[in-house]
């Protein structure tokens, strides 16, 4: 027998349901500042000793949250990554899909600082990714990742904040436009 230990079900679920009334406060347009561990778990519909057995305070579902939301853009991302039959605007659309489907919590999240530095940082590698898998002897030089990355995060941050009406695949088509050689 391993040495791993079993979760129990039922810790995963309060787990999910207080990670889900999180997104529906802030979704809400609760602000992040006037959130109580008793609202949240009301919206649970747990209690507050549940969610003490599981986080130390809000900011330790919110880090889980961002963790659990990188981690599945990353499992989204890297499968792309590898399809070389995949163009860039396939790419760009999955992954302009994703953060429409989460608009509302990115909205909300992309006011904190970390959450930005990370977005940047992914961002980041997946161009640099995809410059390596595309990238020639003799290429033209290339503008700066960052610059790169930050004004790709500039554009999803207004998109979801301030343009969440037009689609993925505009912001795809304006994306494209900005970026044309």
């Amino acid at each position: 027998m391993t040495g791993l230990k079993k979760t129990d079900p039922r810790a995963l679920r309060s787990k999910r349901m207080f990670k889900e009334a999180l997104v529906a406060l802030l979704s809400e347009n609760v602000a992040i500042t006037s959130l109580t561990v008793q609202k949240i778990a009301n919206k649970a519909e747990l209690n507050r000793a549940t969610f003490y057995l599981h986080y130390v305070d809000i900011n330790d579902l919110l880090r889980e949250l961002v963790y659990d939301i990188f981690a599945n853009l990353e499992e989204i991302l890297t499968p792309l990554l590898r399809l070389e039959s995949l163009n860039d605007r396939e790419q760009l659309l999955a992954v302009l899909d994703y953060f429409y489907l989460h608009r509302k919590l990115f909205a909300v999240l992309v006011e904190e600082a970390g959450f930005k530095r990370k977005m940047h940082e992914v961002l980041k590698t997946f161009v640099q990714t995809r410059r390596s898998m595309r990238s020639f002897e003799g290429d033209p030089p290339r503008v700066s990742l960052d610059i790169l990355a930050a004004s790709l995060l500039g554009v999803i941050m207004w998109w979801i904040i301030e343009g969440n009406d037009y689609s993925s695949e505009f912001i795809a088509n304006q994306v494209e436009l900005l970026y044309r050689k």
